[in-house]
């Protein structure tokens, strides 16, 4: 064993790995270290719902479904424990439960803590949803000081995966009260509403027939003479090693001949996506999942490393349930006001399961655009190291609101899918809200904030805090990993 450790194993690290001398040998071709000593790529993409969601929750606290308000949450997951059982407007995922993770529990403090009456409102909680940062002219005026996570995951991925696009925003266009995506501070900026004006600029010059990049030829090959170079040291290391420790090199040598295969494989080519002719003025119905499409064609050729989807908040007539409301202006965010005028004291309390329908089917019209993704992402034609492109990314749902009527930033909608690498551990349904639920009760010390600090870190950053000073407490978001 002597001769072993002060030969043997450093010479094979050092013939197989160089500058990864320090590596543990059971490391070198699993998990992290084989994902970073690769450069594994990763992806970050959003969903944003504008309007809120169907929820029990106030600013204070949770809604108890005896006065005006209804008592109804068709978000939360259908069991309080951590394992995910889903809820009613997540149900477009079922099969998908093991890569989703519901964080349910938390707070946009940045614009519960800088509203004028201390709930969050139009403009202050659009321009903190995504980048929790101190606002100027808090109100329906309101600007972001700071960029959103996309942006900062975007820059910095494009330092060591570089891209055509940083970032694309893809929008389905409708009635909203403003973007919350911004580049830097007061810059904030929009999405593209026609499919066809996306495809055009996305796509330009990209072909199926196209030859392989160089480079990615390039890469292939010094990334096949290295699994080359392990197998034929592991097949000599092998030979010094006790029958106790073959079994575990055994494993290793399969694992790096499924790479090879994979690496020997015809590179596959880049596929732009077909039948991209709608403009911005088609219905939601035609443009969303026209939207998805290229998100995932533009993710799969390598030509962007964050994608955002944003959802403004319409009406969807094609998905409605029996009568709908007919809500006033014909918005969505007129729909979502009838929460607090359905409940059982409220002046449409007999219209309360009409409303739940049309709410529940326009919800998951919506969440069936994140499933789209979530597949298209996770499909097994498409590997990567063994992963499927979900694997390595990290999708997040969320919205500006958590009870549309209320305006309230309270209890955020926050769905993520994908591990990013294997960070995050899904499957699960967190909840952070440590006040007595069966008192309906609310308290939580847990902010975006904190949320997106863990994503920073998820992408490799070691920050302590993202966003402004409102939350309280810095660092990541406990037990997500």
């Amino acid at each position: 064993m002597k001769d072993l450790k002060n030969s043997g194993r450093r010479a094979f690290l050092r013939g197989i790995a160089g500058g990864a001398l320090a590596l543990p040998l059971l490391e070198l071709t699993h998990g992290k270290a084989w994902s970073q000593s690769q450069n594994a790529t990763k992806r970050f993409l959003t969903v944003f719902s504008h309007g809120g969601t169907v929820t029990d929750q106030s600013h204070s606290g949770l809604h108890n479904g005896n006065g005006s308000h209804h008592g109804v949450n068709l978000w939360r997951p259908a069991d309080p424990g951590e394992a995910l059982v889903l809820g009613e407007i997540m149900q477009p995922l079922a099969g998908h439960e093991g890569k989703l993770l519901v964080v349910d529990g938390v707070t946009n403090m940045a614009a519960s803590k800088q509203a004028k009456y201390g709930s969050g409102g139009h403009g202050t909680s659009n321009v903190t949803a995504l980048t929790a940062a101190d606002v100027n002219n808090a109100g329906d005026d309101a600007t972001a000081g700071g960029p959103s996570i996309d942006h900062v995951v975007a820059e910095r991925l494009a330092q060591s995966q570089p891209v055509k696009f940083k970032r694309i925003h893809l929008k389905v266009k409708g009635h909203q009260y403003g973007s919350p995506y911004y580049r830097g501070a007061g810059e904030r900026v929009g999405g593209t509403e026609s499919p066809l004006a996306a495809f055009n600029t996305i796509f330009e010059g990209v072909t199926a027939d196209a030859e392989p990049d160089p480079e990615f030829v390039h890469q292939q090959m010094l990334r096949r003479s290295v699994v080359d170079g392990v197998l034929d040291n592991y097949r000599t290391f092998r030979k010094q090693v006790s029958q106790r420790d073959k079994h575990t090199i055994d494993a290793h040598l399969e694992h790096l001949h499924a790479l090879e295969a994979e690496l020997n494989a015809a590179p596959v080519r880049c596929e732009p996506p077909t039948g991209i002719s709608a403009d911005g003025k088609a219905g939601g119905d035609v443009v969303g999942p026209l939207h998805v499409k290229i998100m995932i064609a533009a993710l799969r050729c390598g030509l962007t490393n964050v994608a955002n989807l944003e959802i403004s908040d319409i009406l969807t007539p094609w998905t409605a349930v029996g009568t709908p409301m007919n809500s006033a202006f014909g918005i969505g965010h007129s729909l979502g006001h009838y929460a607090r005028e359905v409940g059982p004291q409220g002046t449409d309390a007999n219209r309360l399961q009409t409303w739940l329908d049309e709410m529940r089917s326009n919800r998951q019209w919506r969440m069936g655009l994140f499933r789209q993704l979530l597949e298209g992402l996770d499909d097994a034609n498409f590997l990567e190291g063994g992963k499927t492109l979900l694997d390595n990314s990290l999708m997040l749902w969320t919205s500006e609101f958590s009870t549309p009527a209320l305006h309230c930033s309270a209890g955020v909608p926050l769905l993520m899918a994908g591990s990013a690498g294997g960070y995050f551990r899904t499957g699960r349904h967190l909840n952070f809200n440590t006040g007595n639920t069966s008192s309906f009760e609310y308290e939580t010390s847990e902010s975006t904030h904190n949320l997106f600090t863990s994503i920073l870190h998820a992408f490799g950053g070691d920050d302590d805090h993202f966003g402004s000073g409102h939350a309280d407490h810095q660092g990541p978001l406990p037990n997500l990993t």
